[in-house]
């Protein structure tokens, strides 16, 4: 048959050609509501937290999505200080402001004052399923600087629980994808079929043409939570659990039935409601109505994922229906979801303001990574630190701890002569008297009723002797030396 004549061929074509005008409309639309972001940035050193590091300049992508915001990843604006942003179809620069950041989940909410900004563009639209294995999504953003908006397409090939780096210690679930995302590309929609399914934020260093995408159920979280003007965050269950059922031996021990799978529980923690809820030993074999396998997972929307995926997917102040074995008995335990606040704040540091507190030269900062890092890393920090760092931190015995001060830096002078032994040293006690926080540490020190004030440190034998009169009367002499201008700060 000759399709020519017979017209079904020229049709086809017609019809092709018309789908591809429309996909290019699509993403003429998609286009005006993708945003390039310059982002002046400073913050603290935290070894010497009254003073401020360079500004730098970063960039990144955002896109409009409705209420006339720009939504963005938290690591392009983290410590703002100046914020521009630009459309593709603008040559305008308009001034934006953070309205919302949320560090865990590395987003944030961009507000622009000026309506005119807004001419002419249309919001994006999110869907909220997750995208299938090995489909198609197409990546928009300014990778590496350029003024031009760069369009990239790449295949599903994972979706699970990832570490989102920005923070360094929060689990979400993300997607990966072998689309290019490069420095730039952060915070650009990632699209499938004309919705955003997720927020490009970070790649695979050591390898080429790995990608990770903040799915939109985890960016749907993030915008319900600000709905009362407050980022909580996401809730945690705060506790540690194996997969020992598939164990013959343990299941016997647990007197579990035949048919009946799930997790054990292994360790609970301290200030969170499983604590007092739950017991070691219990196992957790079904949440909110979905089975839990032996090694954790539950079959949700269609897909096989971490069991603790819908404590993601609930707001912090509700509550988590759990069905427990415990003891040869089936049990139910409604668990509140809480935000998992620690007194050593393990993620990286953005938009902290760090306190401090100088006494005759010492000056001393609660424990974080930001100190940390900011004095050279593990190598550097003695081994009970460490310890305390990782782990002991989260223990019952140090429950009444708000902060682990920790002596940052000598500011040297006559009065704290070879004290430098003591740097990096967290404080434990003074003149015998435990210390709970930077406030507490102040008070003991200030308030002392002996001159020679002790000052004892976890893992070091020998205390610090100073005197208390002496650090009053030379404090503000030592605090002129050294250009610091305020001896405080809680």
């Amino acid at each position: 048959m000759n399709y020519f004549k017979t017209g079904i061929l020229p049709l086809l074509f017609f019809i092709l050609v018309q789908l591809e005008v429309l996909g290019e409309s699509d993403s003429l639309d998609i286009e005006g509501a993708v945003v390039k972001i310059t982002c002046a940035s400073q913050s603290y050193i935290f070894d010497q937290p009254w003073e401020k590091g360079n500004v730098n300049t970063g960039r990144g992508t955002g896109f409009l999505i409705a209420g006339n915001r720009i939504i963005t990843n938290a690591h392009v604006v983290s410590d703002a200080k100046y914020i521009e942003v630009q459309t593709s179809r603008g040559a305008g620069k308009y001034i934006a402001e953070v309205e919302f950041v949320a560090h865990g989940s590395d987003l944030a909410l961009l507000a622009v004052d000026d309506p005119s900004f807004f001419e002419g563009l249309h919001p994006l639209e999110f869907g909220y399923d997750l995208p299938d294995l090995d489909s198609v999504v197409t990546t928009y953003g300014y990778p590496m600087g350029g003024m031009q908006l760069s369009v990239t397409r790449g295949v599903v090939s994972r979706i699970e629980m990832s570490t989102y780096s920005h923070s360094g210690v929060e689990q979400h679930l993300a997607i990966q994808t072998d689309a290019a995302i490069n420095p730039g590309n952060s915070g650009g929609p990632v699209i499938q079929d004309s919705k955003v399914v997720g927020i490009a934020f970070q790649a695979m260093m050591m390898a080429e043409n790995v990608g990770f995408l903040i799915p939109s159920i985890v960016v749907g979280q993030f915008l319900d939570d600000i709905k009362d003007g407050e980022v909580d965050g996401f809730g945690d269950l705060a506790i540690e659990y194996r997969g020992d059922c598939d164990n013959p031996f343990v299941r016997r021990v647990l007197a579990m039935p035949a048919d009946m799978t799930g997790v054990v529980v292994t360790r609970l923690f301290p200030k969170m409601p499983a604590w007092d809820m739950l017991k070691l030993m219990d196992v957790i074999f079904m949440i909110d109505g979905h089975a839990v396998s032996n090694d954790g997972f539950i079959f949700l929307d269609g897909r096989m994922v971490n069991f603790l995926e819908v404590v993601e997917r609930v707001q912090v102040g509700s509550t988590i229906s759990l069905d427990v074995w415990r003891e040869g008995q089936a049990i139910k335990v409604d668990l509140p979801v809480k935000a998992w606040v620690m007194p050593v704040n393990l993620a990286n540091p953005y938009g902290v303001v760090p306190k401090y507190f100088i006494f005759g030269g010492l000056a001393f900062t609660p424990l974080s990574k930001g100190y940390v890092s900011a004095s050279g890393g593990w190598d550097k920090m003695h081994l009970s630190v460490r310890e305390l760092y990782s782990d002991a931190a989260m223990l019952e015995e140090y429950a009444s701890h708000k902060e682990f001060p920790v002596l940052a830096r000598r500011l040297a002078d006559p009065i704290n002569v070879n004290m430098d032994n003591f740097v990096g040293m967290v404080v434990d006690s003074v003149n015998g008297r435990t210390v709970y926080s930077m406030r507490d540490l102040k008070d003991s020190l200030e308030n002392s009723e002996q001159d020679l004030v002790e000052i004892s440190f976890m893992g070091y034998d020998v205390p610090l002797i100073i005197s208390r009169s002496a650090a009053t009367e030379q404090g503000p002499a030592i605090l002129r030396r050294y250009h610091v201008e305020e001896g405080e700060r809680l």
